[in-house]
């Protein structure tokens, strides 16, 4: 019996808990930092597939971590696209009418990496948190222009994650949007 007992302790501090996050970042904290606006009309498509999907990465204490990136980091996909160009659409496909009737130039397609992890034994949040932001520009025509690339980083000590469970996970989020903005507004002069 005590074999028993043993062997059920053992699974339960092993076998850790789900926990759902948002990777997305505050979007009050998604500003227009340079004073550039490219004036035309463009559009962002994420497939419903990608739209879709539940990643599952290490948290700490071997929990795991549990979040839909595309879903979670739209409005801040959106909000960079307005910070930067006088009107911004979502479109349904490479194909939709939006695209004629809108007038639209260019359409982004993001493509997102992430990685978690924790050296906690204790608690669960991420003390490191990765986001790799990819977003492949294409024009009216569907030609591909360019790919733009971004890495965020966060990372969260004891006092952070205790504040704010997923600080890592904002600071890395926050980071790969600002970079994507901030390339954007570096590269306007392809978007002519």
């Amino acid at each position: 019996m005590l074999k028993l007992l043993l062997s059920l302790f053992f699974l339960l501090t092993v076998s850790g808990c789900v926990h759902d996050i948002s990777v997305a970042p505050e979007l009050s904290k998604i500003q227009k930092t340079r004073p550039v606006t490219i004036h035309r009309t463009v559009a962002y498509y994420i497939p419903p597939d990608l739209y879709k999907l539940s990643v599952v990465t290490p948290g700490g204490n071997n929990d795991e971590l549990r979040y839909s990136p595309y879903q979670d980091t739209e409005a801040s996909l959106k909000k960079v696209l307005k910070n930067v160009f006088t009107k911004v659409y979502k479109i349904d496909s490479l194909n939709d009418e939006t695209i004629k009737m809108h007038n639209i130039r260019f359409v982004f397609i993001p493509a997102i990496e992430t990685m978690s992890s924790s050296n906690s034994n204790v608690d669960w949040q991420p003390t490191k948190f990765n986001m790799i932001l990819k977003v492949k520009v294409l024009n009216a025509d569907k030609n591909e222009l360019f790919t733009t690339y971004a890495q965020g980083k966060g990372v969260a000590n004891f006092g952070r994650y205790q504040d704010n469970p997923t600080y890592a996970v904002e600071v890395a989020s926050r980071s790969a949007f600002l970079q994507f903005q901030d390339e954007i507004i570096t590269k306007r002069k392809r978007f002519k």
